[in-house]
């Protein structure tokens, strides 16, 4: 639960729990139809359940809180590859990889992603991948504590503890309030 600060009539500031909004339920696309126009960038557990474990912000940071994914916006490029390559855009730049971070800023110059081929990601879903690496985590917890914010997020090294992801993709609809794809 958070606090909300509420005036009551006299004036006087009280404090009432008010529940939290439950997280909204995100179709992941299907593989053939991730990273496509606008979406989200989810991240997926690469293991057991394959559970939801939060999405990227506008910077590219992974969180757990719902409030702060990002929009990205795919385009997809024409090139000689066998394999879909595209690249990611948000409100704060085109997103890149830098050495095995993960960020996207006004000053990133656009990275060349595609779509991992192998059977080792996720069956049945598109997941990101960059030359011949997807898998991701942080350096802190896996996934990020709400309480702590976004954090910057990598390839795995094989040294961080918790669970590893795929950067997969939920897309989104409609004008200038984008709202999820439902995807049966």
């Amino acid at each position: 639960m958070r606090i909300s600060t509420v005036l009551s009539l006299a004036g006087l500031a009280t404090a009432a729990p008010v529940p939290e909004a439950e997280a909204p339920k995100f179709g992941i696309a299907p593989a053939g139809q991730g990273f496509f126009g606008a979406g989200q960038v989810r991240t997926l557990w690469n293991q057991g359940d394959h559970s939801n474990l939060g999405c990227l912000t506008n910077t590219g940071l992974w969180t757990t809180n719902e409030s702060q994914c990002g929009t990205f916006v795919s385009k997809e490029l024409t090139t000689d590859y066998s394999v879909k390559t595209f690249q990611l855009f948000t409100s704060a730049g085109p997103c890149s990889i830098y050495g095995a971070k993960f960020y996207c800023d006004k000053n990133a110059t656009p990275f060349l992603f595609g779509l991992w081929p192998w059977p080792n990601s996720i069956p049945g879903v598109d997941s990101l991948r960059a030359g011949q690496y997807g898998l991701m985590a942080t350096f802190g917890n896996n996934p990020p504590l709400k309480e702590e914010g976004p954090q910057e997020i990598h390839f795995v090294t094989y040294r961080e503890t918790g669970k590893y992801v795929w950067l997969t993709w939920a897309p989104l609809r409609g004008g200038p309030i984008l709202t999820p794809v439902p995807i049966e």
